[in-house]
């Protein structure tokens, strides 16, 4: 029990007392509280003015439970003896420390304050004390420890009566020496005044907290307290001299003092080498080296096991020097602290608290020093705290990560989507972010990314078991949730996407208007007859259609979305308003793609593109998952759409790029960002829009203007402007191909030296499969491979497909015409089984512009006076070729019933534009 006159020498001592109520006799108090709830007979209650409620209003609660005594910092008008001071938090650590019989001073108290590496030293030290046989105690961001036993906490650093009573367990349990993060909050709130410090270690002070300490300086202040405590107390003070407020704090203490750096200080770092599994270090002290060890990872816990050892050696520097080595050596991480998540799929999954932009940068620099593949970051902000450091954490982030997860930490009373906007406020949205608002999909999404040697860090939460949402707290676990994600087969439907899209992420893409709450998006289409739940549907426009008449019928899916341009849909529910639904497509896929690590080969030309597309591909499967265009998805719808189907496994995807009009290979190639990038040939095609040979040399020569890895193209002195590999029958050629032969199944080749051959006995297709070998060759696939690769099926349908016809073929190389396509088709059907009858079905060759007419005459006559059984023609342009019977569609000629006619063993070749429909023909000729 403590005395009413004690009470008031205490504070008038240290100068908190205004004023006190007179009484003649001595009063004595059981006890001290700052709750109303907690007092019961014969008191103390102090009223404590807090950020949300002020004590004050709770005194006379207090006294109605018992209070004999309250300290105030106005006179109440409550019938109570009441003493008036300068500082009731003050005042209440001041009367703590004095009800509680002074526990600090009963053992060694150490305080270890700053931004960053609180609590990996706190628990470094407390295990080398505990290790070498000493009672401790610790205090700090995971709960207290009496002799390494655990208790949990709410706070970093208590409020004074809970820490006064914790020392006390301490003091009652024989604890020798006690470790305390002392957090700013604490400091600023005077939770830890009149404790008695025997050592204080500052490690950094960067951005933090500003939202309590206003700025910089304030927040240095509070900090600096500890150390005017400690200095105080004669205890020894110790600082990162490499910290700016390091210098600073050490230059205005005079006490005991010694400084810690990398370069110039009492205690010096050098040599130090960190790996994903420790580190090791020499320190000089007094011209004196000593080599460490230690398990834990990173030049900051470097600096963390140095800071500790210092410490060691200041307060217990008895302990010997070869026992705190092997000690050092064995500890690991502290939990949430750069803690390394066990699991079956090889990944390196760390956990970590960093919560602020400093000590993201600095766990994400390590790791970065360490990799060998790529970094995935995951993190978020905590809501209702500091807001200026939410897009300084982004940039941190992206600094050192190749791929960075936005999503949420502890919201508490804001909306998750209005912190996600504030970090990616600042930053491009085509940087190398995404947005999944959900923490544990988020997780999910950085795990499924992932592949073997990958670096996975999920910050911010740290050892946290909860989520605060709402001002309510959920289950949630970092480690947990990483762990369950590793054991996810990740398996999805064909059609759906292998990262789900958040549709936040859209409305920042998109720079469109807020959404009210996100959700996630599963599938995207730009058809409606195919839609399924949870889709994103894109609202598409035209010459023949308009995809906002299929909008409603798209809407009535379960949580589907559409992406729209038509203003009557503006105010629409679930739809996203942009300007052009196409540019949003496109804007989308080139994003979606960027998740992925994936070595992108992008080909176009005028002949030959699917082709080689389709050799490339086999080839590059043998040795890795590949993903290629599918049918003629070679545009800006048909490209998305195949960047869709994006799978993490994808090692590779080739893709086809075509284009008809001035400037569209420039935009495919932006959207897919290919490391390589292929020109199959120049030719006459798509003349219509691109006029004459010399503008599709510059559009398809715009592919190889861009920064890539590897071009290759024809040996041709039309590329001489390009550095690169070419291929060609030229003996400049770096592929030179050669000694081709055809047999009835097959084609031989050799591409420089090396043998190779295909099987078909169409030739037009060797510089395609050259163009295979050399892309091949040069990322060093063994020969044997490429060969055995060339001898797989093609899924080239409709080009030169030899299709048997009773006694004799059908030449099916109806996808599409040109004039160049139209002469190799009929140089190889004039050569194919020359002792059969040979008939051409012909059609128009489309897009040819004013040189139409001229390209159709060409190729009749080229086929005057050969020796054919007989030439059809198809079409309106196709009469140029002077046929032997012309019809104007398909339909007409098969009613004519001359097909009936055909001989049964001729050689029937279908050439033409895919828009003639030619292939309707093949069911009749068989």
């Amino acid at each position: 029990m403590i005395s009413y006159s004690v009470i008031i020498v205490q504070l008038k001592k240290f100068g908190l007392l205004v004023e006190f109520d007179n009484t003649e006799k001595e009063i004595f108090f059981e006890k001290l509280e700052t709750d109303s709830r907690l007092i019961s007979v014969n008191d103390v209650f102090v009223c404590i003015s807090g950020f949300e409620t002020d004590g004050h209003d709770f005194a006379a609660s207090a006294v109605k439970n018992g209070a004999k005594l309250l300290i105030c910092e106005k006179k109440l008008n409550l019938p109570v003896l009441q003493i008036v001071v300068k500082n009731s938090r003050r005042s209440a650590a001041l009367l703590a420390k004095l009800f509680f019989g002074n526990p600090s001073a009963k053992f060694k108290l150490i305080g270890i304050t700053g931004t960053n590496g609180k609590t990996t030293i706190s628990h470094l030290v407390e295990f080398l004390l505990r290790k070498a046989g000493k009672k401790t105690g610790l205090i700090g961001t995971l709960g207290y420890y009496i002799d390494g036993k655990h208790f949990p906490l709410e706070r970093t650093t208590p409020d004074i009566i809970e820490l006064n009573r914790i020392l006390v367990k301490m003091v009652s349990a024989k604890t020798e020496f006690v470790i305390m993060e002392v957090s700013s909050h604490s400091l600023a709130l005077e939770r830890v005044f009149g404790l008695e410090f025997d050592a204080a270690l500052l490690t950094n002070i960067t951005h933090d907290h500003l939202d309590f300490h206003r700025n910089q300086e304030k927040y240095a202040e509070a900090k600096f307290k500890l150390f005017r405590y400690t200095e105080a107390n004669g205890g020894v003070c110790l600082f990162n001299l490499d910290d700016d407020f390091g210098k600073i704090f050490f230059e205005k203490i005079a006490g005991k003092k010694f400084g810690i750096s990398f370069v110039k200080a009492d205690y010096i770092i050098k040599n130090w080498r960190t790996n994903l599994n420790g580190g090791s270090f020499d320190l000089l002290n007094k011209n004196k080296y000593e080599k460490f060890e230690t398990g834990l990872s990173g030049k900051f816990n470097i600096f963390n096991s140095t800071a500790a050892l210092t410490i060691i050696s200041q307060i217990c520097p008895q302990i010997p020097i070869s026992l705190t080595k092997e000690n050092l050596r064995n500890f690991r991480t502290v939990s949430g602290r750069l803690e390394r998540v066990p699991n079956r799929r090889n990944l390196n999954i760390f956990v970590d608290y960093a919560h602020t932009p400093n000590a993201l940068e600095n766990v994400l620099k390590t790791l970065s020093a360490l990799k060998k593949r790529k970094i995935i970051t995951v993190f978020g902000a905590g809501g209702n705290r500091d807001r200026g450091k939410r897009s300084l954490m982004l940039s941190a982030a992206l600094k050192y990560s190749d791929l960075t997860i936005v999503t949420t930490d502890n919201p508490r009373r804001e909306q998750p989507e209005e912190i996600i906007r504030e970090i990616v406020r600042e930053t491009s949205p085509l940087e190398n972010y995404w947005i999944v608002t959900d923490r544990k999909e988020a997780i999910r999404t950085a795990v499924s990314l992932a592949s073997e040697d990958d670096i996975v860090l999920v910050a911010g939460k740290g050892h946290e078991k909860y989520q605060e949402i709402d001002n309510r707290k959920f289950t949630f676990d970092d480690k947990e949730e990483a762990q369950n994600a590793c054991k996810s087969t990740n398996k999805s439907e064909k059609s759906m996407l292998a990262v789900p899209i958040d549709t936040l992420e859209l409305e920042i893409l998109f720079s469109g208007d807020r959404i009210s709450q996100s959700r996630l998006l599963t599938a995207v289409s730009t058809d409606s007859r195919n839609i399924m739940d949870n889709s994103l549907f894109f609202a598409l426009k035209g010459e023949n259609f308009d995809g906002h008449d299929f909008v409603a019928e798209a809407l009535k899916h379960k949580n589907c979305c559409a992406v729209v341009s038509d203003n009557n849909f503006k105010k629409i529910e679930k739809t996203i308003f942009v300007k052009d639904t196409l540019e949003a497509l496109d804007l989308l896929a080139e994003k979606y793609k960027s998740l992925f690590t994936v070595k992108t080969i992008a080909l176009t030309g005028s002949v030959g593109k699917t082709t080689t597309k389709e050799y490339i591909a086999n080839v590059l499967s043998e040795i890795a998952p590949t993903l290629k265009t599918f049918g003629n998805e070679n545009n800006l719808i048909g490209l998305p759409r195949t960047i869709f189907r994006l799978q993490p496994h994808h090692k590779f995807a080739v893709l086809e790029l075509g284009s008809n009009h001035f400037g569209e290979i420039e935009k495919l190639a932006e959207i897919c960002r290919p490391e390589i990038g292929i020109v199959t040939s120049i030719g006459a095609a798509h003349l219509e829009f691109f006029r004459d040979l010399k503008g599709v040399f510059q559009e398809k020569s715009s592919l190889l203007r861009r920064k890539l890895e590897m071009k290759i193209f024809p040996d041709d002195e039309n590329f001489s402007e390009f550095d690169g590999i070419t291929f060609g029958f030229s003996s400049l050629a770096d592929y030179r191909i050669s000694k081709v032969k055809s047999t009835e199944k097959s084609t031989e080749f050799s591409v420089n030296s090396q043998k190779f051959s295909i099987p078909t006995p169409f030739d037009k297709f060797v510089p395609n499969a050259a163009v295979a070998v050399a892309l091949a060759s040069e990322i060093k696939i063994p020969a044997n491979v490429i060969i055995n690769a060339l001898q797989k099926p093609l899924s080239t349908a409709q080009r030169m497909e030899i299709i048997p016809r009773k006694n004799g073929f059908i030449l099916n190389d109806c996808y599409n015409a040109n004039p160049d396509s139209m002469k190799a088709a009929l140089d190889f059907w004039l050569k194919f089984k020359t002792e059969k009858p040979h008939i051409a079905v012909l059609g128009d060759m489309l897009e040819l512009g004013e040189k139409t007419e001229f390209f159709h005459r060409e190729i009749g006559e080229i086929l005057k006076n050969k020796n054919i059984e007989s030439l059809i023609s198809v079409g309106d342009f196709s009469r140029n070729f002077g046929a032997d019977f012309h019809f104007p569609t398909v339909e007409k000629f098969i009613d004519s019933k001359i097909v009936n006619s055909f001989s049964a063993n001729s050689v029937i070749l279908l050439k033409a534009s895919h828009s003639i429909g030619l292939e309707k023909l093949i069911s009749h000729l068989r």
